[in-house]
């Protein structure tokens, strides 16, 4: 809309012509506003110069801070997995009591259900053949 290249060349025309008058003959309001106009273009070109250089140390700083985050959390879950590792290996060697347990158990009540037939036949031959 507005182009910056040449209001710039007729701002600095306009202020080089007030400023070699300056010490001649006074100056008058409407000159006075295209210096005051000049310093805060100036000015603002500075200040958009510095938040422009400010802005990328920032975003180098964030880009760095993010690496470092990432490596962190990397790192982190790493360690995750070797904990979830860690514990389907418990897992695992549970598994394998229990079916060992579950195995005894099962022995045990062959064993059980076999004596108390034998103890019990033994009862009833008792009780037939005894008088």
């Amino acid at each position: 809309m507005f182009d910056d290249d040449l209001f710039e060349e007729w701002l600095d025309k306009k202020t080089r012509a007030i400023f070699s008058k300056l010490g001649e003959e006074p100056i008058s309001s409407d000159e006075m506003i295209l210096l005051v106009l000049k310093a805060q273009t100036n000015h603002f070109e500075h200040l958009d110069k510095d938040l422009r250089t400010e802005m990328a140390s920032l975003n180098k700083e964030l880009r760095e801070e993010m690496i470092l985050l990432r490596r962190d959390m990397d790192k982190r879950f790493e360690q995750v997995d070797k904990r979830f590792e860690q514990i389907d290996k418990r897992f695992e060697q549970v598994d394998k009591r229990f079916e060992i347990l579950t195995s005894r158990i099962d022995h045990f009540m062959v064993w059980s259900f076999g004596t108390t037939l034998t103890v019990g036949g033994l009862v009833i031959a008792a009780i037939k053949f005894l008088p």
